[in-house]
Parts: C-alpha cells; sequence; structure tokens
C-alpha cells in the first residue's frame, strides 16, 4: 500500500468548552461525549472464575479482615487469602463482599487468593436505615442465631428480639431466645412470665447468668455440633456467656455505660470460631438497632411471632391484621390471646416498612 493511500485518521478535539446554544431541539446527542467506567457484573455472570490454570481448593470465612483480605480454614489450616479483583467486580447488591461463614473456592496458583464464591443456605442480614436500604450481611451458612438480651442492664427489650425472630424466619434460620443476667430479677419466675408468650408459640427460650451459672448447661447442649450466630443488644453480656463456654477464647468484655444505660460495643468485627465441644460460633459486634427490609414488608403479616395460627381465621388471604373486617390477629389481641405489647411491635416494625 503507497504512503499516499493510507487512511488519514484526525484526531477529535475533546476540550471542555462553552457553547451557545440558541435553539435546544437543535441540540443532537452526538454531542455528548460520555465517560465511559467499567461495570460491574451482574452475580450470575461472575459466579464462576473464567480463567485457565487455576488450582481451587474449597474453604470456608474464618474472619473478614478488609474487602481486599480475609482469613480463611482450608484442611484444617488457617491462611490469609486476598480476594481477587474479579470478585470485588461482581454487583452483590450488599454493602459487604463476603461475610464469615462463608464457602470459597481459593486459587492456589500463585497466592493464596479466593477466586469465586460458593452458594450461600441462607445469610442473617440487617440493612441500614436510609432510603437505599443497603444490605449488610452478619454471616452466613448457620443453623441458628442465638437472640441475646440482657433482662437488666440494659433493661429488656422485646421488640429487638421480635426483629431478630422475623429476620431468622425470613433467612431459614432458627431464632433461640436467651435471656441473660437473671440474676438481677426479684423473681426467676417474674422473667419467665414475660417471655412466656413465645415459649407458648414454640420458641426456645434459654434464661442465663454467669453469676450463679444458670442455664449454661442448657446453652451449651442447644450449641453442640450447630453452627450458631450470637447476637443482640449491646452489653447483654454475650462475650462474658462464650468465655464461661469456652474460656481460652478471652473475648474482651466492657461494662454498661453509666451515661445512657446501653451496651458498649467490644466486638468489632465478626469472627467464626470453634467450639471445642463441636460446631462454629459467630460472635458479632452489638447492635443496637435491627431493620429490616421494605420489601419482606408483605411476609411481616405472615412470619410475626404468634400470628401463623390466628391468621388462618382470616378473611382475607393478603390480611395485614390492621384494619381488615374478619381478622383472626385482631380477634386475639381483643381477646387476650396476643398480648397488646407484641401487637403494638408489630405495628412499630410495620410502620417502618
Amino acid at each position: 500500500m503507497k504512503k499516499k493511500d493510507k487512511k488519514k485518521f484526525k484526531r477529535k478535539d475533546i476540550r471542555l468548552k462553552n457553547i451557545s446554544i440558541d435553539n435546544i431541539e437543535h441540540f443532537e446527542n452526538m454531542n455528548i461525549i460520555e465517560e465511559k467506567r467499567a461495570k460491574k457484573k451482574k452475580f450470575e455472570k461472575g459466579e464462576q472464575s473464567s480463567k485457565a490454570n487455576l488450582v481451587l481448593k474449597k474453604g470456608r470465612i474464618i474472619e473478614v479482615k478488609s474487602n481486599n483480605y480475609c482469613n480463611v480454614e482450608i484442611d484444617n489450616k488457617l491462611l490469609e487469602c486476598s480476594v481477587s479483583g474479579r470478585l470485588k467486580m461482581i454487583d452483590f447488591n450488599t454493602r459487604t463482599l463476603i461475610s464469615v461463614g462463608d464457602f470459597v473456592n481459593v486459587d492456589f496458583s500463585q497466592e493464596p487468593r479466593i477466586e469465586e464464591l460458593l452458594p450461600r443456605k441462607n445469610t442473617l442480614s440487617r440493612f441500614v436505615d436510609n432510603s437505599l436500604q443497603t444490605e449488610i450481611v452478619i454471616a452466613s451458612n448457620i443453623d441458628q442465631v442465638i437472640i441475646t438480651a440482657a433482662y437488666r442492664m440494659p433493661d429488656l427489650k422485646l421488640g429487638l428480639i421480635d426483629r431478630y425472630i422475623c429476620a431468622a424466619k425470613i433467612a431459614g434460620i432458627s431464632p433461640i431466645i436467651c435471656i441473660n443476667k437473671i440474676d438481677l430479677a426479684a423473681s426467676i419466675e417474674d422473667v419467665k412470665q414475660e417471655l412466656l408468650f413465645y415459649e407458648q408459640n414454640n420458641f426456645k427460650v434459654i434464661f442465663t447468668s454467669i453469676i450463679d451459672n444458670t442455664g449454661l448447661d442448657e446453652l451449651r447442649d442447644t450449641l453442640i455440633n450447630k453452627d450458631s450466630v450470637f447476637s443482640g443488644h449491646s452489653g447483654a453480656g454475650k462475650s462474658s456467656l462464650i468465655n464461661i463456654l469456652q474460656p481460652e477464647i478471652n473475648l474482651k468484655v466492657a461494662e454498661i455505660s453509666e451515661y445512657h444505660q446501653k451496651g458498649v460495643h467490644t466486638t468489632t468485627s465478626s469472627k467464626l470460631i470453634p467450639w471445642s465441644f463441636g460446631g462454629y460460633l459467630v460472635d458479632t459486634p452489638g447492635i443496637k438497632t435491627f431493620s429490616l427490609h421494605s420489601k419482606q414488608k408483605q411476609l411481616l403479616p405472615k412470619i410475626f411471632p404468634g400470628f401463623a395460627k390466628y391468621s388462618l381465621d382470616c378473611k382475607f388471604q393478603d390480611c395485614s391484621h390492621t384494619h381488615e373486617i374478619q381478622c383472626g390477629v385482631l380477634n386475639a389481641v381483643e381477646n387476650g390471646y396476643i398480648p397488646e405489647e407484641r401487637y403494638n411491635s408489630y405495628l412499630r416494625i410495620l410502620e417502618t416498612l
């Protein structure tokens, strides 16, 4: 090809300029130059890596140190693994990329690197209280959540327990209620009376105290060979209970704030820890608020504690239990079968959604 026959290219002038537009209808879209940026892949497209020569081993995330590094248990050994750039480009629609309890495939062709996230059996999540309601995954692939609350210091708040139960049932996780510090009650019967509604509706309730060792054997039996996440009120004594059950774990413990009678966060990140008697625990930072997602609003009337058996008497299948005629739940509240406090808790959760 002769030199004169070569196609000549003229570089475009893309510098920003002030343009005076007399008639907006004549302004064409081709005059707008869009900046090209890398877009995140859908989860389905990025679920498996397409790289060649991968040497993959299955492991489980024990601790998330950052979005770049995790501690992963592989063949009973704990390894620090980086997170692949490919995974970071997948749109998980959550604030957290991965969570403790996740099963992953780690590539050993070079330095250990998390290359694939395996499908989750379930997740325990909370949602940021903003317009986007961004999901924060607390833990994944677990059997039960130990909803830990103190009877006193801080005072017992059953509303948070209701939220945890709803979140656990939506995720397919068994909720276990643990009421700690019952030594501060005048009578154990007083404590049991406050939780009677949950026991009557087949929720397991364990009453514990590290002062006189009440309920610790029952709690240990519940944990054997189960993957359990301890979560609930800040300052409820989760770390103290864990230290009694397995002293070598030696989790940090702090006092209750004297100013506002709320717990002080002592656990700063979630960790998966093996029990000496079988199974794992997930110790999570204490949570003062726990919110559901607005998309779960239609599920709430069906899964709120104690509502299921009475909703069978509702005239409408999609009854919200707020204003409908012939509502089985409203009738149960009027007749005293459902305490008004629990029904008001349902209304408060419904309102937030």
